[in-house]
């Protein structure tokens, strides 16, 4: 007989490709992952994956079997979201997803007066760059610099990060200021982040001003940018916000700003009659009103 259990393995190899993929999703060791799919595989007498050097593909028998996995999945969590939200006590453990540079610079400084609000809940905080699926219960509430685009999600604005040029006073002592910071920063180094969809708009501004200045750092990690920076690497684009209040940090003079970043919140439907879960929502809506 078929347990959710064992589905659940088979939804996280179809959905990571691979079994480490996999065992990362469902925070066992990929050994183990391998052998309960292997062990679902002979208890119904059916291959459900090729296993290629690319990875794990699904067989037509693996497709039609996660068609159900799927709906079981999504009724599963369902009934999860109702528990939820039916406990009108504010208390107990709340997931919150969001970034690195919003986690540490924004949110975590403040966790001491969501304590003293409510010292019944746990906050869960998963700092992570990959798009996160509220459906499938991957979190309770987003915090990300991109709107929410699923069904049933209700995405809320909580306010705007601006971006500005800046170099550490050790660097500028030692290379000089940019004649034209707004045209051009050519005969410098720059530290720019990693070429990937979710930072296009930072890329493409900071583009039309690199000139012939010499790459010395990429990263995804805003963080990562900023240590860079403030060790006198190069010139980056970093928030204003968090910037300006590093006196070491010096703002480079430029007409046009980047586009600012919007901070989105996101929550499952389900979840909004949640008496934890609106704590934390209330208290996000706080920290960004002060903040920003």
């Amino acid at each position: 007989m078929l347990q959710w259990n064992d589905l659940r393995v088979l939804l996280a190899v179809a959905r990571a490709g691979t079994l480490a993929g996999a065992a990362a999703a469902l925070r066992i060791n990929a050994t183990t992952v391998g052998r309960r799919l292997s062990a679902l595989e002979e208890a119904l007498a059916v291959r459900l994956f090729d296993r290629t050097p690319d990875g794990y593909a699904l067989t037509q028998a693996g497709r039609d079997l996660l068609a159900h996995a799927e709906r079981m999945e999504h009724e599963v969590q369902a009934a999860e979201r109702a528990v939820t939200a039916a406990d009108q006590r504010p208390a107990g453990v709340v997931r919150l997803a969001t970034t690195e540079m919003l986690a540490t610079r924004f949110l975590v400084p403040h966790l001491p007066r969501l304590l003293g609000r409510h010292p019944q809940i746990q906050l869960a905080i998963a700092t992570t760059t990959r798009p996160i699926v509220l459906a499938r219960g991957e979190a309770d509430i987003t915090v990300r610099l991109t709107r929410p685009r699923e069904p049933d999600i209700v995405a809320q604005r909580l306010g705007a990060i601006h971006l500005a040029l800046y170099a550490a006073r050790t660097y500028l002592a030692a290379h000089g200021a940019p004649e034209r910071p707004e045209h051009s920063l050519r005969g410098h180094r720059v530290v720019l982040f990693a070429p990937s969809r979710a930072f296009d708009v930072e890329n493409s501004w900071f583009a039309a001003r690199l000139g012939d200045a010499q790459v010395v750092l990429r990263s995804d990690s805003v963080s990562a940018i900023y240590a860079a920076t403030l060790a006198g690497l190069g010139i980056a684009l970093l928030p204003v916000l968090v910037a300006s209040r590093e006196p070491e940090l010096v703002r480079l003079p430029t007409g046009l700003e980047a586009e600012p970043r919007i901070i989105w919140q996101g929550v499952h439907r389900d979840l909004m009659k949640s008496a934890r879960v609106q704590a934390v929502m209330s208290f996000l809506a706080d920290v960004v009103a002060t903040e920003v």
